[in-house]
């Protein structure tokens, strides 16, 4: 044999095998139920984008995790960072076929260059929803209401919605008396505030982002202000009245609580988190992020927005709001808290093959279990009756037929229960008759 070639991943890649699968398959059926549940309809883009396309919407932390490259033609191309961009891109080329408002989910694979830690990979699944060509703030109000849902139909039980409003960060920002071109890198601060805490985001809005002190001052103490939903908005709406930007921002925030409550949603999943500004540049209305709080996971969805993106495909303005689902934290945690029991057998039966005369029998026995949608596997070789009696414990298949010369000879069918030890003899009507009833 020649020089074995080493068997290893690229860090932030994975394999998934079926106790993987079964529950990201499980985990995305609950988001496909409930996103069409609301109107929404599927869409697929390529893996492969030129990187223009995400080049002149996507902010500067961003940039630094694409994974570009020119192809053999010489045309710069990267993989897909994230699917919203990528949706922008096909609506706009398809933009006379689609019929307005266009609510779609979009769930697929997108790729991204950062250092790979728990609940973080360079290539995983992401899991959008958005309504396109509706300025109403009703859909996203009705975005936030959905994903309720689907955190409360995953199993959660302690988690939080924070939503904000970047016209109301806009608001302060200029309040504060920053400067219009600080507003992003301040938004980037700002938004690590649960995450590093006041004192860090302090030190980098002056270090990093070289804010003058009394602006920094001014911004943290108003983002920063405690108090419930309902406290919090009245204090902002007199302390910011003569900034028609921040009223314009804290006005769309009071018709999405309206809604919310209207809509009958418990006030412990959702509240008014002023430091919520996401970190890409193209949001630019109401922003909201889902956050488990037992267990310190922390964000598993960001949204917000963005009216001002497919607009840029196509020369006209087209309003757009919607949110991305870490699909992937959102399975890790599942499976390490052990949410649900799912099996990762399909396999309900397993023909034992011990006798080489009997392989008629099985074959016939394989081909009506399965005609009648009962999963069968034929064992592939002639061995001992016990040691595929452990492959089937092994592997978790409930049920063993056997059938050997004595079996064969009376025309019958010896099923065997795997949890029990019970073992049945049936004919072939009696066999379907048994699974029919499970």
């Amino acid at each position: 044999m020649n020089k074995r070639i080493q068997a290893q991943r690229l860090k932030g890649f994975r394999d998934f095998f079926a106790d993987d699968i079964v529950i990201r398959e499980y985990v995305i059926n609950i988001f496909k139920s409930v996103f069409e549940k609301y109107g929404y309809e599927p869409l697929e883009t390529p893996a492969l984008e030129y990187s223009d396309v995400f080049l002149r919407e996507s902010g500067e932390e961003a940039i630094k995790l694409f994974y570009r490259f020119k192809d053999e033609g010489g045309r710069d191309i990267m993989l897909k960072y994230e699917v919203m961009i990528s949706m922008c891109r096909a609506v706009a080329e398809n933009i006379n076929k689609i019929i307005f408002p266009y609510k779609r989910y979009q769930i697929q694979t997108v790729w991204r260059a950062e250092k790979p830690q728990k609940g973080r990979f360079r290539e995983f699944t992401q899991c959008d929803a958005d309504t396109i060509d509706s300025s109403s703030v009703l859909a996203d109000a009705e975005f936030i209401q959905m994903g309720i849902e689907v955190m409360e139909k995953l199993g959660f039980k302690k988690f939080i919605v924070n939503i904000s409003n970047r016209k109301f960060l806009n608001g302060i920002i200029k309040f504060s008396g920053a400067k219009n071109e600080q507003f992003i890198p301040i938004c980037l601060c700002i938004d690590k505030l649960p995450k590093i805490g006041l004192t860090e985001v302090k030190k980098e809005l002056l270090g990093k982002r070289k804010i003058p002190l009394e602006v920094v001052e001014k911004i943290l103490s108003i983002i920063n202000t405690k108090g419930e939903t309902e406290e919090l908005m009245q204090k902002y709406k007199g302390l910011l009245k003569d900034i028609p930007v921040a009223m314009e921002g804290l006005n769309e925030l009071e018709q999405i609580f309206k809604y919310l409550k209207l809509a009958k949603i418990s006030k412990e999943t959702y509240k008014f988190s002023p430091y919520i500004a996401r970190g890409l540049a193209y949001y630019n209305g109401p922003v909201w992020e889902f956050e488990i709080i037992d267990g310190g996971i922390g964000s598993v969805a960001g949204c917000g927005r963005y009216d001002d993106v497919i607009g840029k495909f196509v020369g006209e303005k087209i309003p757009a709001t919607g949110g991305s689902f870490g699909i992937e934290r959102i399975v890790e945690i599942i499976k390490e808290r052990k949410m649900v029991n799912l099996s990762s057998v399909p396999t309900k039966v397993l023909l034992t093959y011990f006798d080489g005369k009997t392989l008629d029998k099985l074959i016939d026995i394989g081909t009506l279990l399965r005609k009648n949608d009962i999963s069968t596997m034929l064992y592939p070789e002639v061995t001992k009756l016990d040691k595929q009696l452990k492959y089937a414990d092994k592997k978790g298949i409930p049920y063993v037929i056997i059938i050997g010369p004595e079996e064969a000879q009376k025309n019958i069918i010896k099923l065997k229960d795997m949890k029990t030890g019970e073992q049945k003899e049936l004919n072939k009507q009696e066999l379907l008759k048994f699974f029919n009833n499970k």
